[in-house]
C-alpha cells in the first residue's frame, strides 16, 4: 500500500476525484432514501468527511450538508474545495466520538471507510444515534472480517481473516514502525465487522433495524443474471456467506426508531 491515506489529498488531487465520489453518492442515496422519513429538505452529516468531496455531491442533491473531519487540513482542503465548486458545505473539527453538533440534528448520517478507524466503536455508534432524528439512517461501509481481500494494509495475506487481537496488535506495529504498509495513517482500521458484529453493536447502540449490503441494493440496480441472483443471496444465507467472502469490505444501513411506522422499504 503505497498510497498515502485518503486524508492526505490535496485540492487538485480531491476535485479529481470529485467525479467518482458523486457517482459514489448517488449510488448510497439510491438505497436508502426509500428509508428515510418524507420530507424535502434533509440534512445530512458525514463522519470523516476528509477533503468533502461527499459533502459537495450531497449538496449537489438537494441536501444540507455537514461534516466532521479531525484533519484540520482536510477541513481546508474541504473548504478550499467547496468554494471551488459554488458549493455550500459545513464541515467541522470533530471525531466520531464526539460529532459537535445538537441532537437529532440529522435525517441521513454517511461513514464511508471511516468505522473501522475510530478509536473508540460504542461511543462513536452512540453519537451517531444520538444525532440522527426519529426515524433517520445511518449508513456505513468498512472493513470486511468475513472476507480474506482487504485494502487497509499491505503484505499481510488473507489478513481479513486474522483473530482480531492480532489484528489489532499489527495494526499499531504498522503504524509505529511501518507506516507505509497503512497507507501513513494515524489512524488504521482497528474494527473489523462481520454481519453479525454489526448488527449486534448497532442494535446496541440503539438502532431497531440494520440492513446488510445485500438488503439494501436494489433489483432495479440489476439486471437479468445479476437480479436473479440479488434474489438468491437474499433469501439463501449460504449463498450469501459465499458473496461475502468473495467480495472485500461490508456495508450496513441502520434505522433509529422513528414515530411514523409506514417508513418501510421498497426494494424492488
Amino acid at each position: 500500500m503505497s498510497h498515502f491515506a485518503i486524508e492526505r489529498l490535496s485540492v487538485e488531487a480531491a476535485a479529481e476525484k470529485l467525479p467518482q465520489s458523486e457517482r459514489w453518492v448517488g449510488a448510497i442515496l439510491g438505497r436508502v432514501e426509500p428509508l428515510l422519513p418524507p420530507g424535502e429538505s434533509r440534512a445530512a452529516l458525514d463522519v470523516g468527511a476528509a477533503q468533502g468531496r461527499s459533502l459537495i455531491a450531497l449538496r449537489r442533491r438537494g441536501y444540507r450538508a455537514y461534516g466532521v473531519e479531525p484533519w484540520s487540513e482536510a477541513i481546508e482542503v474541504a473548504r478550499q474545495l467547496a468554494e471551488r465548486e459554488g458549493c455550500e458545505i459545513d464541515i467541522r473539527a470533530g471525531t466520531a466520538e464526539a460529532i459537535p453538533f445538537e441532537d437529532e440534528s440529522f435525517d441521513l448520517v454517511i461513514a464511508t471507510s471511516v468505522i473501522e478507524h475510530v478509536e473508540n466503536l460504542q461511543a462513536s455508534l452512540a453519537e451517531i444515534f444520538r444525532v440522527l432524528r426519529p426515524g433517520g439512517v445511518f449508513w456505513f461501509n468498512a472493513a470486511s472480517a468475513v472476507s480474506p481481500r482487504q485494502e487497509e494494509i499491505a503484505r499481510f495475506p488473507l489478513f481479513g481473516w486474522y483473530p482480531d487481537r492480532l489484528k489489532y496488535r499489527i495494526m499499531m506495529w504498522a503504524k509505529d514502525h511501518a507506516p507505509q504498509l497503512i497507507g501513513h495513517t494515524q489512524r488504521p482500521a482497528l474494527h473489523w465487522f462481520t454481519p453479525r458484529k454489526a448488527r449486534r453493536e448497532l442494535r446496541a447502540a440503539g438502532f431497531d433495524e440494520v440492513w446488510d449490503r445485500w438488503e439494501l441494493r436494489r433489483l432495479d440496480e440489476e439486471t437479468g443474471l445479476r437480479r436473479s441472483l440479488l434474489r438468491l443471496l437474499r433469501g439463501i444465507p449460504i449463498l450469501k456467506l459465499a458473496a461475502d467472502v468473495a467480495i472485500s469490505g461490508c456495508s450496513f444501513g441502520a434505522r433509529k426508531r422513528g414515530d411514523d411506522p409506514t417508513a418501510e422499504a421498497t426494494r424492488s
